[in-house]
């Protein structure tokens, strides 16, 4: 690929960065990425749409974006007259002010036509934390050549396999690991649970904590709204289910946002359930967590940061179901699984290039290599998935196992000490 000569900033070293990141956990990389760029240019100037985490940074965050994050076609089709709206402002922004650099980070349905629209006033774009279009849709990995001049890759097959398709791509791990041994955390919260997991997960820095009696199932329902309200019915059922077979076990669900936690525990008053529901203690509540139970997404990397065993669910419609079958070009829909399946030896994650599984559903074979127990359903998958967490409470060589095997996967990907201050020289490189 040919990429675009980049000019020297005519603002001299106090360029004009505009940032767009409209998932949860892309808002925060994206405030450590502008912090990051800060010490490096200090008098850079940062515009863009984003969440709260960059709006508490030096970022003139002009649109909370975090607000639209959707999934599936549906959701994003229910949005299309705000995400028009908003796309026109932009392109009166890169008239007008017109930033030196634009940086995306995830959330593709959005960026992609940001990236267009740079592409149209001349302005470079690099893409912090790729889309997973490697995955499924690959036929998108055509915009990344014509709009995104620097890709900035977090695993090593991604980015060989960006480079293969002829984009401009580098390597600079993924910021879950580096958040995960550097990230402040509530230690007198952890203490007052009492967990027999308190010392054990590799990346704790409580060794000091002493080891408690409690055993704790985390449950997070995920970061966007729509999210939680779909996985909530499987979520809970399985918690129940698990109860009734280990009445030892505490459930506690970990909410994103105030909104979300009123809509977790209204679920559980239905169904006659009193369980803790948190806000903002993600983190801790994965530490005390002997295993978790979540909604697929980016947590999966930041349970493996922590080695801590988990079962992954996703519910989708019927027609998203059927329609994955055709769209998804990878067998797993968990990044740890992904991981760990392409180290091993005659395995691979992909699927052949055409080839269209008969069934949405995993094979006998692929569940056997899951590291991470992954239910992407539309049905009721609570069975399974406990049966899966069951066996975990109940046979600590079986879930001691796990953990050996997360950290077999953690350290041949957490290679890079520092992947926001690498992305940040990538990008100031990439300025000129």
């Amino acid at each position: 690929m040919k990429t675009r000569e980049v000019v020297n900033s005519k603002r001299g070293d106090a360029p004009l960065f505009f940032i767009s990141a409209g998932d949860p956990s892309g808002d925060v990389h994206a405030a450590r990425l502008i912090e990051a760029l800060s010490q490096r240019l200090p008098n850079a100037r940062f515009i863009g749409y984003a969440g709260s985490k960059t709006a508490a940074t030096r970022c003139d965050v002009r649109v909370d974006l975090t607000q639209f994050a959707v999934m599936m076609l549906k959701n994003a089709l229910l949005n299309i007259f705000t995400y028009i709206k908003l796309l026109n402002q932009v392109g009166v922004v890169f008239r007008k002010e017109r930033p030196d650099v634009v940086i995306l980070v995830d959330f593709p349905s959005f960026n992609w036509q940001i990236a267009k629209k740079a592409k149209a006033a001349n302005i470079p774009v690099v893409y912090f934390m790729p889309p997973q279009i490697w995955g499924w849709g690959q036929w998108r990995v055509k915009k990344m050549r014509k709009y995104v001049d620097l890709v900035l890759s977090c695993f090593k097959f991604e980015n060989d396999w960006f480079t293969k398709q002829k984009c401009n791509s580098t390597l600079v791990g993924h910021p879950f690991f580096e958040e995960a041994r550097s990230r402040k955390i509530d230690a007198d919260f952890i203490a007052s649970f009492n967990s027999t997991e308190s010392e054990i997960s590799s990346s704790s820095s409580f060794s000091s904590i002493s080891r408690g009696q409690k055993k704790y199932l985390t449950v997070l329902p995920g970061s966007r709204d729509q999210e939680v309200a779909n996985n909530l019915p499987n979520l809970i059922a399985t918690v129940e289910k698990v109860v009734k077979a280990k009445p030892d076990v505490q459930p506690v669900f970990a909410a994103f946002r105030d909104a979300q936690a009123e809509v977790v525990r209204a679920q559980l008053k239905k169904n006659g359930l009193d369980y803790p529901v948190y806000v903002g203690k993600t983190p801790e509540l994965i530490r005390v967590a002997t295993c978790c139970l979540c909604v697929s997404g980016s947590v999966s990397i930041e349970l493996l940061s922590l080695c801590k065993p988990a079962v992954i669910i996703y519910h989708v419609s019927k027609l998203e179901h059927f329609a994955l079958r055709f769209l998804k070009r990878v067998k797993y829909i968990t990044l740890t699984n992904i991981l760990y399946v392409f180290e091993l030896e005659g395995e691979t994650p992909f699927y052949p290039k055409g080839y269209i599984p008969e069934s949405t559903e995993h094979t006998a074979h692929e569940r056997e290599l899951m590291v991470y127990p992954e239910f992407l359903t539309k049905d009721d998958c609570s069975d399974r998935a406990a049966t899966c967490l069951i066996k975990w409470f109940a046979e600590d060589d079986s879930r001691l196992r796990r953990v050996k095997k997360l950290e077999i996967i953690k350290k041949a990907n957490d290679f890079v000490e520092q992947p926001i201050n690498l992305a940040a020289d990538k990008i100031v490189e990439f300025l000129g």
